[in-house]
């Protein structure tokens, strides 16, 4: 098999906060608005209790199988045929869900910058960008995250800055309008989001320092919970109560950024720097569907199956959904079962079944 490298624990948190941030910090905030209005904020703030829990439950597994990945020990615990039927749906999950990202992509480009274009253009200009990436192994996405993602966050708070002057506190106001009930039923799509923090267990072999991978997953964590929790802050400050009415509401918060003359057309740049990283992310979803496929048939080589699965992923991304309204109803209802089952419910099932059987820890404090 490939050498995927190796990769820095800086490169790790990176890596995971970039994997939910890339599309939450852009769609996120008019899903949770359109639930709780001013409350927004709180959604995130909860929804990092999702995302601790399953960094705890998958850096467990890994210390009970080190240097194996998640789809290489189900088959330890589970025996060659569940484990194999089971490794096979994870790695549809994989292409799946990489398969939405791309349409995510795909119809925010349309939506903001290039509308006549049709969405299989986007799908194969980022896939090909991605499958490159794959292609040269882990390490190269990586300092491509690395290189990028400091900028996209001072870009960020400099977006903050620089919409100031349309923040009107007042929209902020009053607060905790909502029961409890529904603020829950708000939390549940970021959450789910959060719980994307699973992938980590496809390529902890890949670290440098694996003993550290519980606390870099956690730094991860609580700074992409920050960030959301800010934005989410920052959109209802400026548009109210209509936050809820925009399908990309960062995005329309960009658009508002600029000082004087000189200092505009802020948007462009972070089209330019968001599209590196959802590059990141369907280049890491489509690693682990890369590697668990080669992992699940006992392949030598990585790089033999990374074209057949671009074109299924392509294929995927266009058949889901007719449009953006299908894909954010979905986005709303079905994943969200449908992500706490195999990133939150299955992964908690394999660690309580590596217990009971008594699997070897790996030696390390993962906290360090």
């Amino acid at each position: 098999m490939h050498d995927p490298g190796k990769i820095s624990g800086l490169q790790v948190v990176y890596l995971l906060i970039n994997v939910v941030g890339a599309t939450a910090l852009v769609v996120l905030p008019g899903l949770t608005a359109s639930i709780v209005e001013r409350d927004a904020w709180i959604a995130p703030v909860l929804a990092t209790l999702s995302g601790f829990y399953v960094i705890m439950v998958i850096t467990a597994l890994g210390r009970h199988f080190p240097d194996r990945t998640f789809v290489e020990y189900v088959e330890k615990l589970l025996g060659p045929w569940l484990g194999k039927v089971l490794a096979f749906f994870y790695v549809l999950f994989f292409l799946h869900i990489n398969g939405v990202i791309v349409r995510e992509f795909g119809e925010l480009v349309a939506a903001t910058i290039m509308p006549q274009t049709p969405q299989v253009a986007y799908a194969c200009l980022i896939v090909l960008v991605c499958s490159y990436g794959v292609y040269h192994g882990l390490e190269v996405i990586a300092r491509v995250m690395e290189l990028v993602y400091p900028m996209m966050l001072t870009l960020f708070g400099l977006i903050l800055i620089l919409v100031s002057g349309h923040i009107e506190l007042a929209n902020l106001f009053p607060m905790f309008q909502h029961d409890f009930k529904t603020i829950i039923r708000a939390t549940l799509d970021p959450a789910a989001w959060q719980s994307e923090m699973f992938i980590l267990g496809m390529f902890l072999p890949c670290l440098a320092r694996p003993d550290q991978a519980r606390r870099n997953g956690m730094i991860a964590v609580a700074a992409i919970g920050s960030i959301l929790t800010v934005n989410a802050l920052a959109c209802t400050a400026v548009f109210g109560v209509s936050t809820g009415r925009f399908n990309f509401p960062t995005f329309e918060l960009v658009k508002l950024a600029g000082f004087g003359t000189f200092l505009t057309h802020l948007d462009a740049i972070w089209i330019i720097i968001w599209i590196v990283g959802i590059f990141g992310k369907v280049a890491l979803f489509h690693y682990a569907a890369v590697m668990g496929t080669v992992q699940l048939l006992k392949l030598k080589d990585h790089r033999i199956i990374i074209t057949p699965l671009s074109i299924l992923l392509v294929t995927l991304s266009l058949c889901q959904f007719k449009n953006l309204t299908e894909m954010v109803a979905w986005i709303n209802g079905p994943f969200i079962p449908y992500a706490y089952l195999l990133e939150v419910g299955i992964p908690t099932f394999l660690l309580l079944l590596a217990f009971l059987r008594g699997k070897p820890a790996f030696k390390g404090n993962p906290s360090k």
